[in-house]
C-alpha cells in the first residue's frame, strides 16, 4: 500500500508542475513563478512534497495526501521549522487529501507551548465544476476526485485528450489512468478508453502506454505491477523535474532494481541535474 500511496504522489507531483490552472491558483495563488526543490539537512531526510513561490512572491508548501496520517500535525511543523531555518521567512502550507476514506486529519498541532495551524484541503468536498472548465488538462484530471459527476468528468478528459499531441498527450492520459486508482476505478476507465476512444488506444506510443497503466496488477500480479508503475511514474518525474529524459537514463530505470527506483524516487526532488541523480 505505501508502494502505491508514493506512486501516487509523484503522478501528482508531475501534474501540479505542469499545472497552470484552477488548482495552481488555489494551492500557490496562480502560476507558480519558481519551484524550490529543499533538502533539509537533517538525519531525518526530509523531502517536501511541493515548495513553491507564488505569483505573489509568497512561499507556499503543498503535502500530498492519500491516506489520513495520525502524525500530520508534527510533521508539517517538522517541516515549517526547517523551511524558516533555512530560508528566513514565512512558509503557507496546505495539505492536499485525495484518499477514499473520509478525511479524519486536523490542520493543527498542539502541544501546552506551541500551536501549528496549516490548512487542509479535501478534494472530495469540492464540486468540481471549475476545474472541468479550465482549459487546463490537469484541472480537467483531478476532477475526477472531487464531487463532479464522474461521467462528465470522463467525457471533458476524454474531449481534452484527442486535442492534446505527442509526449503532452501521453503524459495527461497516464496521469488520468494513475489519478483513478486513488479511487480503484482503473478497469473502468481502461474500458472506457478502450470503447470510446479507439484512436487514442491504437496510438503506437500512447497505446501501450495507457494499457500499462491500466493493466499491471491484473496481467503481472501485484508485485510486478506495482514495480512498472513504479518505472512509469519515475520516468514521468524525471521529464517533469528535468525536462528530457535520455535513452541512456531511460535504460538505467529500466533495469533498476525496485529498491534503487524507490532511491531514484527519492532523490529527483534534490538532484542539480540529471547526470547527479543517476550517480
Amino acid at each position: 500500500m505505501n508502494w502505491m500511496a508514493q506512486q501516487f504522489d509523484v503522478s501528482l507531483k508531475a501534474l501540479f508542475r505542469h499545472s497552470r490552472g484552477v488548482m495552481s491558483r488555489i494551492l500557490f495563488g496562480g502560476p507558480v513563478a519558481e519551484w524550490l526543490n529543499i533538502e533539509q539537512p537533517d538525519v531525518r531526510n526530509l523531502r517536501a512534497d511541493l515548495l513553491a513561490r507564488g505569483p505573489d512572491g509568497k512561499l507556499r508548501h503543498v503535502e500530498l495526501q492519500t491516506r489520513n496520517d495520525p502524525e500530520i500535525g508534527f510533521r508539517e511543523l517538522d517541516y515549517y521549522v526547517g523551511f524558516h531555518r533555512l530560508l528566513k521567512e514565512h512558509v503557507e502550507q496546505i495539505v492536499l487529501y485525495a484518499g477514499r476514506e473520509a478525511l479524519s486529519m486536523m490542520p493543527v498541532f498542539e502541544s501546552p507551548s506551541t500551536h501549528h495551524k496549516f490548512r487542509i484541503l479535501d478534494v472530495r468536498q469540492m464540486d468540481g465544476e471549475d476545474l472541468l472548465e479550465s482549459d487546463d488538462w490537469g484541472d480537467n484530471a483531478l476532477a475526477l476526485l472531487t464531487k463532479a459527476d464522474r461521467e462528465r468528468v470522463i467525457q471533458v478528459v476524454e474531449a481534452r485528450l484527442r486535442r492534446l499531441d505527442g509526449e503532452e498527450q501521453q503524459e495527461a492520459a497516464r496521469t488520468f489512468v494513475l489519478i483513478s486508482g486513488i479511487l480503484g476505478i482503473e478497469e473502468e476507465i481502461g474500458r472506457r478508453l478502450k470503447t470510446d476512444m479507439i484512436d487514442i488506444m491504437e496510438n503506437k506510443v500512447l497505446g501501450p502506454a495507457i494499457r500499462q497503466g491500466i493493466e499491471q496488477g491484473r496481467r503481472e500480479g501485484i508485485e510486478q505491477g506495482i514495480e512498472k508503475g513504479m518505472r512509469q511514474a519515475l520516468k514521468v518525474l524525471v521529464k517533469s523535474r528535468f525536462g528530457s529524459l535520455p535513452r541512456w537514463a531511460s535504460a538505467r530505470i529500466d533495469k533498476s532494481s525496485q529498491q534503487e527506483i524507490k532511491d531514484l524516487i527519492a532523490g529527483a526532488s534534490a538532484a542539480p541535474t540529471l547526470e547527479d541523480l543517476f550517480r
